[in-house]
């Protein structure tokens, strides 16, 4: 992604938007853990957060034809955790960083859960969204 302004042009990797999602999903406290898209639990080694290499490999991050930016990453969630309340801790801080990053411009954060983890992953499909102007 790209970004001009008067004094030049400034590309944003991938690596930047994942640290902001390794972050966001730090911000749980445990319950919310780094997936792929397709359920796989991703873990760094030891058991701890993935590098921001893995992460970047499983996020979406894209400039939409309105203008607007685009985040979307994947988590498994711990069994019993409040949705509401993991998915909130991560998408104002994520809106945060975004705003920060691209001030005045629109932009959407969608959280993926595509799976509940007790002592095995129970498949899940739902969405959490945050669009902001």
């Amino acid at each position: 992604m790209e970004r001009k302004n008067e004094k030049g042009t400034i590309k944003i990797n991938d690596h930047i938007f994942a640290r902001i999602v390794g972050e966001a999903i730090s911000r749980t406290g445990g319950k919310a853990f780094p997936a792929s898209e397709k359920g796989k639990l991703l873990t760094g080694i030891g058991g701890s957060m993935p590098g921001v290499g893995e992460l970047a490999d499983n996020l979406v991050v894209c400039e939409e034809q309105d203008g607007s930016i685009f985040l979307e990453w994947y988590i498994i969630m711990s069994f019993g955790a409040s949705i509401h309340r993991a998915t909130k801790l991560m998408l104002d801080y994520a809106e945060k960083e975004l705003k920060s990053m691209f001030p005045g411009q629109p932009g959407r954060a969608v959280v993926r859960i595509v799976g509940v983890k007790s002592r095995l992953i129970a498949v899940r499909d739902l969405e959490v969204e945050r669009k902001w102007n």
